[in-house]
């Protein structure tokens, strides 16, 4: 599949515009690398007795993660379109089993599903910020400076 050269679509069109897509990949890496380090910590001490951060299953959240990693991929290798579409796709898996199901759960009263208030906003925020990074990353809010 050829890779797409041309600048992706940005606000103003100007070369100092918005994100780079460089710099949008890291910070999603850092939004996964969130999400995988709560998994983890929600798995260790489900393990060693206590209750997991979240009713999410850890080790599901950790595939899941694993998983947007690899769409990352596509987008480090310069595959912006399929990247896009990717994108486009978290933002359905992400805003709904990341943010709309644990703000569900606090509004129908199963608050008693996260080890505390500080967990669930904890999975919340992560997901937040993800979810406007992907937004960025799908309607090509970024220069793609690279050509």
């Amino acid at each position: 599949m050829k890779k797409q050269t041309a600048p992706a679509r940005t606000a103003d069109k100007g070369p100092s515009s918005g994100l780079s897509l460089k710099r949008l990949l890291i910070l999603q890496v850092v939004y996964c690398l969130l999400g995988i380090g709560y998994n983890v910590v929600s798995l260790v001490i489900s393990r060693t007795g206590g209750s997991p951060l979240s009713a999410t299953n850890p080790v599901t959240g950790m595939i899941v993660m694993a998983v947007y990693g690899g769409c990352l991929a596509v987008g480090v290798l310069r595959y912006v379109r399929i990247y896009r579409v990717l994108m486009a796709l978290s933002i359905l898996v992400f805003g709904y089993g990341g943010v709309v199901v644990h703000v569900m759960n606090l509004v129908a009263g199963r608050a008693f599903l996260y080890s505390s208030m500080t967990a669930w906003g904890g999975a919340v925020g992560i997901n937040l910020f993800g979810l406007v990074l992907n937004f960025i990353a799908a309607l090509g809010l970024f220069s793609d400076d690279k050509k």
